[in-house]
């Protein structure tokens, strides 16, 4: 990952932080023609990143006992104006940019067979997705059955984690003038993304 020392995030902690934050990632794997590329929910378990495929993705065939691959968290990430800077207005010698938190896992894939233990993947994304909410659902709702049926079309698989690493491009690398103003400006933009930029700059 190209990550300028302004903006890497060194602490396993904070990057295993923010890869929970986002849980939906982009799987890639070399195959015989190329990178294949998957979106899907990963989870930590341990220090594995734990996850599913439908049997139908092409990705899930790719899916073997030590096979090298990358999943890609993008967290926040939000288009930054020069005409926030007040360096702007200085000598006008400023440019867009982007601000945004990224984190890849490298690592390699098992597959994860057994049935028992491939419920248990399903069960601990479902867990951690469901937390928090009201009336959470789990596994055990539905029919034993039907999950049974349901599981026979997923491959189910761990990625043994060898290295994370991470950036947090959040304009340290400006003046202080100059973050002031991105901040301000990320903070007045109706979206999603520039709010929580905008809150991760104040800390």
């Amino acid at each position: 990952m190209y990550a300028p020392s302004s903006f890497r995030v060194n602490d396993p902690a904070a990057l295993r932080a923010m890869a929970e934050a986002v849980r939906f990632a982009t799987l890639v794997v070399n195959g015989e023609d190329g990178p294949v590329a998957a979106h899907l929910p990963l989870v930590f378990d341990g220090e594995d990143l734990v996850g599913h495929l439908a049997r139908a993705n092409p990705l899930a065939g790719l899916i073997g006992p030590g096979v090298p691959a990358l999943a890609v968290f993008v967290g926040p990430s939000a288009y930054v104006t020069p005409s926030w800077y007040a360096s702007k207005r200085e000598h006008g010698k400023v440019v867009p940019t982007w601000n945004y938190l990224a984190v890849q896992a490298r690592g390699r894939l098992d597959p994860v067979t057994d049935p028992a233990a491939l419920r248990d993947v399903v069960a601990r994304l479902t867990d951690v997705q469901e937390a928090g909410r009201e009336m959470p659902w789990a596994i055990e709702d539905a029919p034993e059955a039907f999950i049974l049926g349901m599981m026979k079309g997923i491959v189910g698989f761990r990625l043994r984690v060898t290295a994370l690493e991470g950036t947090a491009k959040l304009s340290q690398n400006r003046p202080e003038a100059d973050r002031q103003g991105v901040h301000d400006g990320m903070a007045a933009t109706p979206k999603a993304d520039a709010q929580a930029l905008a809150a991760l700059m104040r800390r």
